[in-house]
């Protein structure tokens, strides 16, 4: 088996998210056990994407992210959890040297997130992070 070389790009730190966001309106029971489009990761993901290109050719600036379902468990949730999506990125300063420009990017996708899936509450958490890209020769 023939040995691939990558060029390690090492940064001692850069910026990362986690956004946490529900998908289903309102707060009481039976509206957050609504069935919802958006149930579907595949269709969740095609929205971010949309928001996503759109900020990217507004600023320049492109939110990559991973995108995974899950619950949120508070007194009140129905049974199971709240039905939320975990969106997750790092800053790679390779392509995006602006720390507060992908920040604020950042924050603009999560507003129109939550405004198009009328959610009053969602939370993001910034990291300090190492990080360390690798790029095939």
């Amino acid at each position: 088996m023939k040995e691939i070389a990558y060029n390690c790009f090492e940064y001692q730190q850069t910026e990362g998210f986690e956004l946490v966001l529900g998908y289903i309106p309102g707060y009481d029971e039976e509206e957050l056990e609504r069935k919802s489009e958006y149930d579907s990761i595949e269709k969740f993901n095609e929205l971010y994407y949309q928001i996503a290109e759109k900020i990217y050719k507004e600023d320049n600036i492109f939110i990559t992210a991973v995108i995974s379902k899950s619950r949120v468990i508070y007194p009140g949730a129905p049974v199971g959890g709240e039905k939320v999506y975990v969106i997750k990125g790092t800053r790679n300063p390779q392509y995006t040297e602006d720390k507060e420009g992908y920040k604020n990017a950042v924050n603009r996708i999560a507003e129109v997130l939550a405004t198009y899936l009328k959610q009053t509450t969602y939370s993001i958490v910034w990291r300090n992070e190492r990080y360390e890209y690798f790029k095939k020769e």
